[in-house]
Order: structure tokens, then sequence, then C-alpha cells
């Protein structure tokens, strides 16, 4: 992706500023250095988007809007201290971050100083369960993530009724650590025995001992939450050691498109769960598709449209609120019932989440070099392709 700001680390920088200094602003704290800056970087091309739409469209209050953006450097530590920035600057609003383990942090500090948070990547369960009445998330959760998986499954075993086993692979991050425990959860809901159940350390390069073992109870399904570069070596050592399934999910890593470039026909009828696609059945999809793609120079994925989803929801709630206060923003933002191109939000409580959306997810598979939608079934653009052939097969 070609670079698309520079951002001085933890110094305030407006994008689109426009020759009069704009009366709205907005702070955000994104990870642009550091080990996430290749997915902080796609969400601020999508922020990005929906900031040229917003002000073509006149701006909020009939003001352009503009953004406040501090680099957290993938630290939750830089990530606070910005925090205390973007106050002293009385913005109505924040919003945050990639990674679960910093949102976390972010929230709680925000909710004690009682400033409202739009939660930009992070999908950890337990930053809006209990949740809190100033953090609000209209992207999917663990919760949501998993049972998208699972639903999925359930799915392929109304065609095959022999898949009965699972082995699950997971980093030791907050968010692998919690799609695991919740993927766990529904296995044993619904009638999967867990034959392999494995978390590692994040920078382990080496799984083939964790997928020998795995071949040795020739799991029917495979549920790995992985990182970008993990997610690649589990692929390639997947078919060094000649681990095979009839379904394979690869959560986070298998995303990217550069997955695909990178292990090349090995990612072939890999599934990974995503809240947008290029090609999901939603109003205005084909046309935002293009206005990423030519943000970024490249195919655009589910988190740029993540970041224009997060700006649209902040702009519309500081459209409708009767002032900038923030306890007026947050009030606001708790009735937020608006449609976007990405999916439809309105904040709800339920199941013990507060401020969550109840997005649906969608299921992608890769498919000759693509990744396409086949699940839900009323969303998909293409089949799913089952069973996955073993590799002596492919």
């Amino acid at each position: 992706m070609k670079k698309l700001i520079a951002i001085a680390s933890m110094s305030p920088w407006l994008l689109a500023a426009p020759a009069v200094l704009a009366d709205i602003e907005v702070g955000v704290i994104n990870s642009l250095s550091g080990p996430f800056a290749a997915f902080g970087e796609r969400y601020q091309a999508g922020m990005e988007v929906a900031l040229e739409e917003i002000n073509a469209g006149g701006g909020v209050r009939g003001e352009p809007l503009t953004l406040s953006v501090q680099d957290d450097r993938s630290e939750a530590t830089s990530a606070l201290a910005a925090i205390e920035s973007l106050n002293r600057q009385d913005v109505p609003l924040i919003m945050g971050s990639y990674a679960s383990s910093i949102t976390g942090p972010m929230a709680q500090l925000m909710t004690r100083q009682e400033i409202p948070l739009i939660v930009l990547g992070s999908a950890d369960n337990s930053i809006t369960k209990p949740g809190s009445p100033w953090v609000f998330r209209a992207k999917h959760n663990s919760t949501i993530v998993a049972e998208s998986y699972f639903d999925y499954f359930d799915f392929l075993r109304e065609q095959d009724d022999s898949l009965e086993t699972v082995a699950m692979l997971y980093g030791n991050g907050a968010w692998p650590a919690s799609l695991a425990e919740e993927g766990e959860r529904l296995a044993e809901e619904r009638g999967y025995e867990v034959v392999g159940n494995q978390s590692y350390d994040q920078g382990t390069s080496d799984f083939r001992p964790i997928l020998n073992r795995f071949r040795s109870e020739e799991p029917d399904l495979l549920y790995v939450v992985a990182y970008a570069e993990d997610g690649v070596a589990i692929a390639r050592q997947m078919r060094e050691v000649n681990l095979n399934a009839k379904a394979v999910a690869i959560d986070t890593g298998a995303a990217l498109p550069s997955f695909v470039d990178q292990v090349g026909d090995l990612a072939e009828y890999v599934a990974t769960v995503v809240s947008w696609s290029k090609d999901v059945q939603y109003e205005g999809v084909e046309d935002l598709y293009e206005r990423l793609k030519a943000k970024t120079g490249e195919e655009p994925t589910f988190y740029e449209a993540e970041g224009y989803l997060a700006l649209r929801v902040a702009a519309d709630a500081l459209e409708r609120a009767e002032s900038l206060e923030r306890s007026d923003v947050r009030d606001v933002l708790a009735e937020t019932d608006l449609d976007t191109p990405v999916t439809h939000v309105a904040f709800e409580s339920f199941d013990g989440f507060q401020g969550q959306n109840p997005i649906r997810s969608l299921v992608l598979q890769i498919q000759d070099g693509e990744h396409v939608t086949v699940f839900p079934t009323d969303l998909a653009a293409e089949d799913v392709r089952y069973p996955t052939p073993v590799w002596d097969e492919r």
C-alpha cells in the first residue's frame, strides 16, 4: 500500500485541513507504526474516504470535519498518552484503535474521563461486555465472529453429517485468545468434539510440532486464529506436515490479500470471517469499493471499510447532537440508526453487551486466488467449495 499520510508520533495532524481551521474535530488514535502499522494504514485509508465523502456533502453542522490523528505506535502506553493529549484539545469524541490489547485500556480510561469512544478495529468481547455508556462498537466482537464460523460449520454439516471433530490453534494475544474461548464454548454447545486445543506465544515461527499432533487426531475442521505472518507460516507448514481437514478456517491473517500473494495455491478453500466484502449484497457496496481501491491503489479489505464505517458513525452523531458537549454526543450515539454500504448500525444492549452493534459477519472463502463471500447464503456471491481436497490430490 502506498504511504497515505505522514504523522509524527504523539503529534496531532489534521487530515484534509481547510485553509481556515474548522471548529469540528474528531480525535483518532491509530497504529501507524510498530507491528500493527499495516492494519492501521488500512483503517486510515478508510477514514480518509469517509472524510472526503462527509466534507463533499457539506461537512458536519455546515463546517468541514477534521481529524486530529495520533500514532499509538502499536502500544497501549502510547495510546493512553494520546488520550490525555486529545482530552486537552477538548475533542467531542475519539476513535481507536486496532488491537484489543490497546483499545481495552483506552476504553477504561475514557470511561473514567467521560469521553465517547468509537471502537475502530478491536473485537475482543471485554471491550463492550459489560461495556460502558461511553464506549460504542459498530463492528463485530468475538462472540459474533465465533458464531459466524460455527454457523458456517453447521451449514457444512447439513451437507455432510460426518463432521464431528475440530482442532483449534491460536495466539496468546487478547483477540486470538478471546475468539478461541468462544470457539471452544460453541463447539461444546453444538456437539463438536475438540480433539486439539493449542495456544502459542506471539513470535512463534515453527508450528510443525503442533500441526503434527493435530494430524494424528485427523480433525474434520481446523479453527485457527493467527495474525498475518503467523497465518502464512501455518498455511505453509500444514502442507509440509500433510495436515488435512474437510474445512479450514484461518481468522485475521487469511483475510488480507497478501495472504494469497504469499502462500499462493495453498490458500485455496481457506475460509475467514470479516465484517465487509466487495461482493456482499448491500446497497452502495460497489461505489464504496471503487473509492477505497482508488485511495489505496490496491485491493481494499474489510479493514478500510471499518475505518470508513467508524467515521460515518461519528459524523452522524455529531450532526444529530444538541451540542458538541461529550455527554450530548454520547446520548445520540446510543440512539444511532444508520444505514451505510458497510452495514446497518444500531447500538444495543444484549447478552451482556452494551453499546454493541449486532452486525452480521460474513464468511469469505478463497477461490481461484480471490476472496469471495460464501455465507450467510442470502448475502453470498458464490457457493461454498467443499470439501477441501487432501494435499496429495490438489
